[in-house]
C-alpha cells in the first residue's frame, strides 16, 4: 500500500465522518425546527382567540377613559365656576366694608 492511496482512504474516511457528523446536526436542527413550528402555531392559535377578547377590553377602556375625560371636563367647569363665585363673594365682601367704613367714617363727620 502505497502513501498515495493510503491518502485516499485517509480522504475518504475523513468525507465520511464529516458526512455523518453533520447529518447527525441536521437531524437535530430539523427537530429543533419542528419544536420551533408546533410553538409558533400554538401561540398563533392563542392569539387568535384572545385577539378579539383583547380588542374588546381596549374598546372598553376607550370608553371608560372618555366617560373619565367628560367626567374631569364637567368638574373643571363647576370648579372653575366656584372660584368665580368665590371671587365675586370676595369682591361684594370688599364694597359692602369700603361702603360700611365709607357710611360710618361719613356718619361720624356730618
Amino acid at each position: 500500500m502505497s502513501s498515495l492511496s493510503f491518502m485516499w482512504i485517509a480522504f475518504g474516511v475523513a468525507a465520511l465522518v464529516v458526512a455523518l457528523a453533520l447529518g447527525a446536526v441536521l437531524m437535530r436542527l430539523r427537530g429543533t425546527l419542528g419544536a420551533v413550528e408546533e410553538l409558533l402555531d400554538t401561540t398563533n392559535e392563542e392569539m387568535k382567540e384572545t385577539l378579539p377578547e383583547v380588542r374588546q377590553t381596549i374598546g372598553n377602556v376607550n370608553d371608560i377613559t372618555a366617560g373619565v375625560n367628560v367626567g374631569l371636563r364637567t368638574g373643571g367647569r363647576g370648579l372653575a365656576a366656584v372660584g368665580r363665585g368665590i371671587n365675586a363673594a370676595a369682591h361684594g365682601v370688599q364694597v359692602a366694608g369700603q361702603s360700611l367704613v365709607r357710611s360710618v367714617l361719613g356718619g361720624s363727620d356730618g
